[in-house]
């Protein structure tokens, strides 16, 4: 009975660190974006990955709209000061700013503009989190609310 127990024990890690290692990983669309499930203030969201420079530039142009819990979190390299604009964007966005520590520092409402008016965070922000507009108000979601990523995200 004790010469079972070894193999038994190996097979059981195996199986579970197999299972963590692929609810870790992000989800790639059809279309070669990579899907990350998030949680911001305890509310889950379904964001779009924007970590490279090309990603985070693009962002949500020419979207015609974004399902209810579902946006874009852009990572950049370092906390900076951000901006944002809605040139070519078509959909009212709500943009958070999060810090390295992932504390959201301010939100902001944005309207499509042709990219006129600049949003810009109050602080350094290593993350910005673009929701449909109403997305913070509708959870109650204010400053300090933690941005839960399910692993480490590096910014190319």
């Amino acid at each position: 009975m004790n010469r079972f127990i070894l193999p038994v024990a190996i097979v059981t890690v195996l199986a579970l660190s197999w299972a963590l290692y692929r609810v870790n990983q992000p989800e790639w669309g059809d279309d070669g974006r990579v899907w990350l499930d998030i949680e911001v203030g305890g509310i889950s969201a379904r964001v779009e990955l924007a970590a490279t420079g090309n990603a985070r530039r693009e962002g949500l142009m020419q979207r015609p709209s974004l399902a209810a819990d579902e946006g874009m979190l852009l990572v950049f390299p370092r906390a900076l000061v951000l901006e944002m604009w809605m040139l070519n964007t078509l959909i009212p966005l709500d943009v958070g700013f999060f810090d390295r520590q992932g504390r959201l520092i301010n939100w902001l409402s944005m309207e499509p503009d042709g990219g006129r008016r600049i949003h810009t965070s109050s602080a350094p922000a290593r993350y910005a989190l673009e929701m449909n507009q109403g997305w913070f108000t509708r959870h109650h979601i204010r400053a300090g609310a933690r941005l839960v990523l399910p692993h480490p995200v590096d910014a190319r």
